[in-house]
């Protein structure tokens, strides 16, 4: 998910049509530049080099996010309704088949569709593999100013991630559909999910999301291949 302006202009955007490394292609009406979903950059046309900023988002199953969030406001197609829609990729998923196209070649150091959660930084991109989330559910990549915890929800379906800081954080509990954290110089207790502080001396202090996503790994690394690993 990202902004959709660019200095003091608002963009509309649709889809192309076009993969680029087996990765959508979305165009903005008012100038048809072509923006690459994966970076947020714009690749081909008028604000070619220009980024979008990355806002967080979730992508999760709706039984989960109705528990976490059950005042949500459901938006549905004109007209339509969302009863009876599935996942027109499921066989994908299940497949051995990498890349939409067929033409994608790998060569790493992981399962090509091993599902990640990866993020940037300016010190660069970070690949946290759920395989190491479902171990533990809370990790931490990165040193100094850089460093970010990693929070799985419950089920290991996905995580947040957000800037540590100097704090140094262990689970406490599980509850709520979320993983609560301890900070281990405070003592204080943590939502996980939120990245705020609910008892404790520092109760109200929140941590600043960094925006991640769920990924293939082949698809993450085709565009970040120098990515730090958690697995």
């Amino acid at each position: 998910m990202y902004a959709r302006t660019i200095g003091d202009r608002t963009l509309t955007f649709g889809v192309s049509g076009m993969l680029w490394r087996d990765n959508l292609i979305m165009y903005d009406r008012q100038t048809d530049s072509w923006w690459a979903q994966a970076t947020g950059g714009a690749i081909q046309g008028k604000l070619k080099g220009s980024t979008l900023t990355a806002v967080p988002s979730e992508m999760m199953a709706w039984k989960q996010w109705r528990d976490l969030h059950p005042g949500t406001l459901v938006l549905a197609p004109p007209g339509g309704s969302t009863r009876g829609s599935r996942d027109q990729y499921a066989s994908y998923h299940s497949s051995n088949r990498i890349g939409v196209t067929g033409r994608t070649r790998f060569a790493g150091e992981a399962d090509p569709k091993a599902r990640i959660v990866g993020f940037r930084t300016p010190a660069g991109a970070t690949a946290v593999f759920l395989d190491a989330l479902k171990r533990t559910p809370v990790l931490t990549a990165g040193t100094d100013a850089e460093r970010v915890v990693i929070v799985a929800v419950p089920d290991r379906s996905t995580a947040r991630a957000f800037f540590a800081g100097a704090h140094e954080f262990e689970v406490s509990r599980e509850g709520d559909g979320r993983v609560w954290l301890k900070d281990r110089k405070t003592g204080s207790e943590w939502d996980g999910y939120e990245g705020r502080a609910t008892s404790g001396a520092l109760a109200g202090q929140r941590l600043i999301e960094v925006p991640a996503y769920l990924s293939y790994w082949f698809s993450w690394r085709s565009f970040f291949p120098d990515s730090a690993l958690v697995k």
